[in-house]
């Protein structure tokens, strides 16, 4: 029965990995020629209204929430669903996606940092060696990136460019140590997920009605809002999955099998994304699997 439990988590933690790739790439399409605010809009309200109902039918009429899980909630939903999230669709669009999933899977790198700060954890020798795995193959990638200057952009402006997905990945990586505060008073996971999300929602949509830039109706009837609305609804399929696969697998097993969607961008991109969206070479693969490794590593020893 535990085996089998194991291997229902194992395939669920890869059919996520494999969602979350896809919605990656899924926004890089749609950015081609569509706002990157939007997409953020869209992916939420996606997020949203999947989870809702289930969340609303699976829990009624007990939501295990308090004042404190409530605040720890919006305010990881702000820094990872919204801030991150923003960042890392604004790197997609700018880098690509094959580029911002490794620099962006660092976030665990900063979570463990933060864990041993504010949470008193400890780091071992092995966090270490993921630590040092991870530098590295972000370093790669920044070279490569430099080099496959393909836009002829300025230094200022390559620089702008890879530090956007360091930034989404700070914004990622204090998520957990909100979100860890409201499971702490027994809240369910898909509950805060759904509390991180409307509140990404709400932060989006006001911002975008502030500035009187909320997508138009010919807008969403567009192509490129079709390619956001599949993103959201791969990045649902992934929230779930990973949830899903943490409460039937233990998270040394889930954790690393999700860090693989950084390979599968990776993979995807090279075989079915143009080259003017997506340029992949060896370099990139071989120090993404070293991010990949690094991360593994971390999460496993945490």
């Amino acid at each position: 029965m535990v085996v089998g439990a194991h291997l229902a988590g194992i395939g669920l933690a890869i059919g996520a990995a494999v969602c979350s790739a896809v919605s990656n790439l899924s926004v890089r399409k749609g950015t081609e020629g569509g706002r990157t605010s939007d997409a953020i809009l869209l992916v939420a309200v996606c997020n949203v209204a999947i989870l809702l109902p289930i969340v609303a039918v699976v829990y009624y009429p007990d939501y295990g929430l308090t004042r404190t899980s409530l605040l720890s909630f919006v305010v990881a939903g702000v820094l990872g669903t919204l801030i991150g999230r923003a960042l890392m669709f604004t790197s997609i669009d700018r880098i690509g996606a094959s580029r911002t999933a490794p620099i962006i899977a660092s976030w665990a790198l900063i979570s463990t940092g933060l864990g041993v700060i504010f949470l008193d954890e400890t780091l071992s020798l092995t966090h270490g060696v993921g630590v040092v795995l991870v530098v590295s193959g972000i370093a790669v990638i920044a070279w490569r990136t430099s080099n496959d200057n393909a836009a002829a952009l300025s230094r200022r402006e390559l620089l702008i460019g890879l530090s956007i997905p360091f930034l989404a990945a700070v914004a990622v990586g204090w998520e957990p140590i909100f979100a860890n505060v409201g499971f702490d008073e027994g809240t369910p996971a898909l509950v805060g997920l759904l509390l991180k999300s409307i509140a990404a929602v709400t932060g989006i949509a006001g911002y975008l009605w502030w500035r009187g830039a909320l997508p138009a109706a010919t807008t969403l009837r567009g192509q490129n809002a079709q390619w956001f609305v599949f993103a959201g609804v791969t990045n649902t399929l992934f929230l779930l999955g990973y949830y899903v696969a943490l409460t039937i697998a233990p998270v040394n097993v889930v954790s690393p099998l999700i860090v693989t969607n950084t390979l599968f961008v990776v993979v995807l991109s090279a075989l079915f994304m143009p080259e003017r969206l997506e340029r992949v070479s060896w370099q990139l693969l071989a120090a993404s699997a070293v991010v990949v490794a690094g991360v593994a590593l971390i999460t496993v020893s945490g």
